[in-house]
């Protein structure tokens, strides 16, 4: 299996994108930095059938399985995922190159909403433009990759609890971090040896399992040597997950505004949603439309170190 890369702190577990905004929009008040090319946008309880596009998205150097996935946000009482089936969705590079995505089909729905890249091949420094077009609604977002890390070792520990639980796994990657540039990261973890579309994890949102990694290089060392990548399903909890099989540590690096947006998701998943936290909601994108929408274009370079976690 070929290598990686990704890191830092955030928890998309559980939960598709669609559930998550909709938890969002009626409890938290995202604070975010300010960067040219993100804006907040402002989202009230859905009304009647107003409808607002969800965007799930990720481009990387790999290209085995740059993706959009688009599904219309749901009201309370709605409990099936709204994908959108009628779209017309082209990436484009600032070196002339153009694809336009597919809907993938399967019997079992699994992929309902996505759309994948299959001939535009994205390379660090590169800049990447996406158009989506739904029954004349159109969105746009535009986003540079940055240059891929190189994870260099890979260490594991366990933390031993009580009685009748397993052990809690601890994956410790190794990495040099370019002291003359500045740097966001995004780590997480994926099981590996699945046939599914990759992207290096399986696209689907049941794989979704584990909390992700945040990091802002400002307080790295030179060197990083050894970080824990498994981190808390709940970041309100500190039970690490037990881990048997094989799995990639990935380490992406990522945009600021990127780094922006997932550090946003993550202060609202701390938030207890109790009567001090801040209401209603507000949260960053890179997608510009005169529509409503939520989500993130995602590009990002990255490397993986594979490892096998034995059973304890």
């Amino acid at each position: 299996m070929g290598r990686f890369q990704r890191k830092l702190w955030v928890s998309l577990s559980r939960s598709p994108l669609n559930d998550l905004w909709l938890s969002f929009i009626s409890s938290f008040l995202l604070m975010l930095i300010p960067f040219s090319c993100v804006q907040d946008v402002e989202l009230d309880l859905i009304n009647g059938n107003e409808k607002i596009l969800v965007v799930d998205s990720e481009f990387n150097n790999l290209n085995t399985g740059n993706y959009v996935r688009l599904t219309w946000m749901r009201n309370v009482q709605e409990k099936e995922v709204l994908p959108v089936d009628n779209a017309l969705i082209i990436i484009s590079s600032d070196s002339g190159e153009s694809d336009t995505l597919k809907k993938e089909n399967d019997d079992n729905n699994y992929f309902d909403g996505y759309y994948f890249s299959d001939k535009l091949k994205c390379k660090p420094d590169g800049t990447y433009t996406l158009k989506i077009d739904i029954d004349g609604r159109i969105y746009e977002a535009t986003a540079t990759m940055p240059h891929p890390p190189k994870i260099d070792s890979l260490r594991l520990d366990f933390v031993k609890y009580e009685i009748g639980k397993s052990d809690g796994v601890m994956p410790f990657i190794y990495f040099k971090e370019p002291s003359s540039e500045t740097n966001y990261y995004l780590g997480k973890l994926c099981p590996d040896g699945y046939s599914a579309r990759r992207n290096p994890c399986p696209v689907m949102a049941w794989y979704a399992t584990r909390a992700l990694l945040l990091l802002n290089d400002e307080y790295l060392p030179g060197y990083v040597n050894g970080i824990n990548i498994n981190l808390p399903d709940d970041p309100k909890r500190n039970y690490i997950p037990s881990l048997f099989g094989d799995y990639l540590a990935i380490l992406y690096s990522i945009t600021p505004e990127s780094f922006a947006y997932f550090q946003s998701l993550t202060e609202a998943l701390k938030s207890d949603g109790g009567v001090y936290s801040p209401s209603p909601a507000n949260h960053p994108t890179n997608i510009k439309s005169k529509h409503k929408v939520v989500g993130f274009f995602h590009v990002a370079s990255l490397d993986s170190y594979p490892f096998f976690a034995p059973l304890r």
